[in-house]
């Protein structure tokens, strides 16, 4: 019995530092639930579509942002820049993550975070169930390079198992 476990163990940890290697952004993702500003850090975002222009995001079952994604289906992707860590720690801890920050006002009522690198507007368009998150596809429906010159940053995880 020892040694299946210790099989599974040692195959989870193969597993583990190889899928970590796959590479991702670092975004927040804003929306409104009533008259509440929900945001949250993610990573697991992907354009998937050029026409339209769409993007695919994973977010945790756990998560405030989903009652929006679910409901209205209106939220902001704001693409994190290398110079954006204050922006990223803001979002990284529980609590009121938009207290101090300046806000873009735009048409569509979304949170749009003024230091941002950049901004997209979505509206959900899918939705799936993958195993402890559920992955939406959203069209891009407008956006906004808010910092020219700047680097997106860029996330390789040390386990693929968690954040």
């Amino acid at each position: 019995m020892s040694d299946s476990i210790s099989d599974a163990e040692n195959e989870r940890a193969r597993i583990g530092a190889a899928l970590a290697k796959v590479a991702s952004g670092i975004y927040v993702a804003t929306a409104r639930v009533d008259d509440e500003l929900v945001g949250m850090l993610c990573s697991f975002v992907e354009q998937c579509s050029f026409e339209p222009p769409m993007i695919s995001i994973a977010v945790g079952k756990e998560r405030a942002l989903l009652q929006a994604l679910d409901g209205h289906g209106l939220f902001g992707l704001h693409i994190i820049s290398k110079e954006n860590n204050a922006l990223m720690k803001t979002f990284s801890r529980p609590g009121d993550s938009f207290e101090g920050l300046d806000l873009v006002e735009n048409l569509f009522e979304i949170p749009q975070i003024a230091d941002a690198y950049a901004f997209l507007a979505c509206k959900v368009a899918g939705r799936v169930v993958c195993g402890d998150h559920i992955l939406y596809t959203a069209e891009v429906f407008d956006g906004e390079l808010q910092h020219a010159g700047q680097e997106p940053m860029v996330r390789i995880r040390a386990n693929g198992f968690k954040y």
